[in-house]
């Protein structure tokens, strides 16, 4: 979902049904990369305003923070469920026939780069 910036911006639009699943996968580094190389996410879930803009600040919440990038027991996964019920205090309930919007923000331990957005439209 989330893609290195100098690979990929822009929107991708997802088809999912109810019940299945999307795994988000962070970066994972074993070896020596320079710190200002290693690549971390926040992924947001917005309304359409902010998916428009890519403004995460009034219409978001964070839903995942990948800023584990060298975890010993490898690199982060998250997974979002597509369900109509939730027995989860945290989790989100979606609705079949509505739009759901992600953005991606990209960051290194010395910088954010607020210009470089991945969107995801998500289509249930």
């Amino acid at each position: 979902m989330c893609v290195h910036y100098r690979f990929s911006r822009g929107e991708y639009t997802v088809e999912v049904a109810i019940n299945d699943y999307l795994d988000i996968y962070c970066p994972h580094y074993e070896w020596a990369e320079p710190e200002e190389q290693v690549e971390q996410y926040v992924l947001y879930m917005v309304n359409y305003d902010g998916f428009s803009t890519c403004d995460q600040r009034r219409t978001g919440f964070k839903r995942w923070e990948c800023n584990r990038p060298r975890s010993p027991k490898g690199a982060l996964r998250f997974s979002e469920k597509f369900q109509l019920f939730t027995p989860f205090s945290l989790g989100f309930e979606f609705r079949p026939g509505h739009e759901y919007y992600y953005i991606c923000e990209y960051y290194t331990r010395y910088y954010y780069i607020c210009e470089y957005y991945t969107r995801v439209l998500l289509h249930l």
